[in-house]
């Protein structure tokens, strides 16, 4: 059962966890690993090293659907740039073009290649290197190659389920096949199961099982897992709550780079909770966090700035951080700047201020654009919808 403990310290740590992205940036799910396919039309893209090296691919999705699920993301590729796993892909070869490298994979696929097979399933799913962007031809593609025992292949099909892409959506059949992937080692696919008992979907409701999930996520060092694994420990997910293994696990997702473990570590830093108070690394992890554009990491340093309690005042940065944040339509973030430029500041530092907001450009590390793209604003938000999060209202 969910136990609602230290709900103080709770919804302070989660009071605005949204990055800044238009809301439709955000996606609503993914079930993989870093390609991602939303009602959007993009241009063909060609499969080349550097396109699987961690771009966002963006495609329509197969049913113009409205429900929930089909709102956003959904991803299917597994390639990932902090996954050490060898990927069973090809590419093309030098000075290979496209017709030439279709027809190479097409002939590998037909002979029972499993890596042509997941090769040539992505380039259907994307309409890559001359292959027309055909999402049944890529189900097919990917149920060949699951048959054949390809854990990526098991996975990617169990997201194309999932999403109901190129077949009749069925979670309970996505399921199962994330079991099976997760059983022959594939991290993704336990992270994917993990997630959907989290979320209660398709009839699973068990957060022993999505606990377990998590601890065997964790155990491969995927920060992903690692931060829902630290989150079912703040808010005792199927498991015992535990301050200790709270921050240990958060912690590792923030080292690795995502904005709102920097954010709650910076929190937990600020205020003592599992960890010494020390202001000095609570700076460290907002001002981290914040760079990313972590609007919950700006709002708290905004306070601390302007307030100079236990830090030392400084009015130029909490005007600037205000400022973004009223861009974003944060509430109370205009009255507090303009409460800052009436006491504190002269018209030439306002000036100054404005220029330097005006200018600021977020910069995500690799993992935060991949959270932000496969889960959305806030995995907190993704997985516990009472989650107390402020979004922006600038959309």
């Amino acid at each position: 059962m969910r136990q609602i403990s230290f709900l103080s310290i709770f919804a302070a740590v989660l009071l605005s966890s949204t990055a800044i992205c238009s809301a439709k940036d955000s996606g609503r799910l993914s079930l993989t690993d870093g390609i991602v396919v939303n009602k959007t039309q993009g241009n063909a893209q060609d499969l080349t090293k550097e396109s699987l090296e961690y771009k966002f691919a963006e495609k329509e999705a197969v049913e113009q659907d409205d429900s929930d699920e089909k709102k956003g993301f959904l991803s299917f590729l597994n390639f990932s740039f902090f996954s050490k796993q060898e990927n069973m892909t090809i590419t093309p070869e030098e000075n290979e073009n496209n017709v030439d490298f279709y027809a190479r994979i097409q002939q590998q696929a037909e002979e029972g290649d499993v890596s042509a097979l997941i090769t040539l399933g992505y380039m259907y799913l994307y309409g890559l290197n001359g292959a027309e962007m055909n999402y049944k031809k890529a189900f097919l593609c990917y149920q060949k190659a699951a048959e054949m025992g390809a854990p990526i292949a098991i996975n990617n099909l169990g997201s194309m389920y999932y999403g109901g892409v190129g077949i009749r959506k069925n979670i309970r059949k996505a399921a199962e096949l994330f079991a099976k992937a997760s059983d022959l080692g594939n991290v993704e696919a336990t992270l994917n199961l993990a997630v959907i008992y989290l979320t209660h979907q398709g009839g699973f409701n068990n957060d022993q099982e999505a606990a377990k999930l998590l601890k065997k996520t964790a155990e491969s060092n995927n920060p992903t897992g690692k931060y829902l694994l630290g989150y079912a420990y703040m808010k005792a997910i199927g498991v015992p709550e535990s301050r200790k293994k709270t921050v240990e696990n958060i912690r590792f997702a923030a080292d690795k780079g995502y904005d709102e473990a920097q954010y709650m570590m910076g929190y937990f830093y600020k205020q003592g909770w599992g960890v010494n108070q020390n202001y000095n690394n609570s700076l460290r992890y907002l001002n981290k966090a914040a760079k990313q554009g972590n609007l919950s990491a700006m709002q708290e340093l905004a306070r601390l700035y302007a307030a100079g309690d236990r830090i030392e005042a400084d009015f130029h940065k909490a005007y600037v951080l205000y400022n973004i944040l009223a861009y974003y339509g944060i509430s109370g973030a205009a009255e507090a700047r303009d409460k800052l430029a009436q006491k504190a500041l002269k018209k030439t530092e306002v000036f100054q201020a404005q220029t330097e907001a005006e200018n600021f450009k977020a910069e995500p590390t690799k993992l935060t654009k991949y959270i932000r793209k496969t889960f959305g604003e806030s995995l907190a938000l993704y997985i516990d919808k009472t989650a107390p999060i402020v979004k922006s209202n600038n959309d």
